[in-house]
């Protein structure tokens, strides 16, 4: 035998002896479940700039930074004087329709006796009619005058839209307000929500996540999530994903959005770069086989939807591309 042929036998036992030498253990024993954390904020569900819709002088704002109120109950107040003026003008005003309306329908009906003897023409009638639907047409107009005033007297008084806090107060007492006016800045005290901003390629595992949590003030709450943003944040590449919790939590509180993935993840060891892939050897039929990983990235965990039972390739891993097994 030739020496090449006997060094060509040696490689191919030495290849041979190498390929043999590895094992494997169950995806459950080699998995880690990585935690993330993001930055969270308390958010209230409404928040409302409280604004005059009348114009008037300011002659009450008892509404002071910090204090709560229930829905309907009054912020402030403005001067009334021109607005009850107002009414009373329109009132007077329908008051004067309808006695109209009731000569003219006593006229209307004497005329019809009399057109009934022929006493009257049908024209005369007609004209009388006529006369009594434009004054019934006024009477309507004049309703909804009255509503129109009445309405803005009733905006003298600013009520809170929702049960709230005072967040900011923006005007005082003797000032002139417009429609417009800012006069303080309500922020609703219940149903606040956790808001954070979560980056795509963590995403997923949030979502799958069993008990995302919030700490902050050190204390750590637990939370479930709302909805997910489908809009993306083209400079941080992340989506914005909204919480809620059972406990009460202040709006305006920083803290951070913490999960624990719930799949199980390939330690970054464990990954190798096969044909432009990035996955992992396992076990199929006695043999190592390359499996890529779907969004895996390199020195990180990635995720598998692989039973905890899969037999993954440990010792002797990196040594298998070396004898060319053939990825699949």
């Amino acid at each position: 035998m030739s020496a090449r042929h006997l060094l060509a036998g040696l490689a191919l036992v030495a290849c041979q002896a190498i390929a043999a030498d590895w094992n494997s253990r169950p995806l459950g024993e080699i998995a880690v479940y990585p935690g993330f954390s993001v930055p969270a904020r308390v958010e209230p569900r409404e928040e409302a700039r409280i604004a005059a819709e009348v114009a008037g002088r300011i002659v009450a704002l008892d509404a002071r930074v910090g204090q709560a109120f229930d829905k309907g109950a009054v912020l402030a107040r403005l001067d009334d004087s021109a607005h009850r003026i107002e009414v009373r003008r329109a009132e007077a005003a329908l008051a004067l329709v309808e006695n109209r309306i009731r000569l003219a329908q006593s006229q209307l009906a004497r005329t019809e006796r009399l057109a009934g003897e022929r006493f009257v023409s049908e024209d005369a009638l007609k004209v009388q009619r006529t006369e009594l639907d434009v004054l019934e047409a006024e009477r309507d107009a004049s309703v909804q005058s009255l509503a129109a005033v009445r309405l803005a007297h009733a905006r003298t008084t600013i009520r809170a839209p929702f049960a709230g806090v005072v967040r900011e107060r923006l005007a005082s007492v003797g000032e002139l307000a417009v429609p417009g006016t800012a006069l303080l800045v309500l922020s609703a005290a219940g149903d606040a929500e956790i808001r954070a901003r979560v980056p795509l390629a963590q995403l997923a595992a949030l979502e799958r996540a069993d008990a995302p949590r919030m700490v902050a003030a050190g204390k750590t709450v637990p939370l479930e999530i709302r909805r997910i943003s489908a809009l993306v944040d083209a400079a941080s590449q992340t989506r914005e994903v909204v919480l809620s919790s059972a406990a009460p939590l202040a709006p305006g509180l920083a803290g951070e959005l913490r999960w624990q993935a719930g799949r199980p993840h390939l330690p970054p060891e464990f990954l190798q770069t096969r044909e432009g892939r990035l996955g992992a050897f396992v076990v199929e039929q006695g043999q190592p086989v390359f499996r890529a990983v779907d969004g895996a990235q390199a020195g990180r965990p990635a995720a598998v939807d692989w039973a905890v039972d899969t037999p993954v390739v440990d010792g002797g891993r990196l040594g298998i591309g070396l004898e060319g097994s053939r990825p699949r």
